[in-house]
């Protein structure tokens, strides 16, 4: 029962440590360019890497889930000098691929 218990934990902590980073800063940039090419980009003040690899900037396509509320979400941080966490995963699980914004939580 015990070894039970201690797997049920880490299955548990693996499961909640599913971002591939979760950074907080201030936005410093939004870049609008075509509904499927990385559509909406955030990067933050200081140009922080946001999913543990090369790149600084997090993005959303028109086809994301939620894409409108995290559009207005982000835009009115921005407006208001907000601060805001972002946690991302890089695009298809590649080391190097680009972080998409799965979760927003403004300050």
């Amino acid at each position: 029962m015990k070894y039970i218990s201690i797997l049920f934990m880490v299955c548990i902590c693996l499961q909640v440590n599913a971002w591939d980073g979760v950074v907080k800063g201030e936005i410093n940039v939004i870049e609008i360019t075509h509904e499927e090419n990385y559509g909406f980009r955030v990067h933050l003040k200081g140009a922080p890497k946001l999913c543990e690899n090369v790149h600084s900037w997090a993005y959303l396509n028109g086809s994301h889930s939620n894409y409108e509320v995290f559009v207005s979400a982000l835009l009115a941080a921005k407006a208001a000098g907000q601060t805001v966490t972002l946690h991302t995963r890089r695009k298809d699980g590649q080391d190097t691929g680009f972080c998409v914004l799965h979760h927003l939580a403004i300050h």
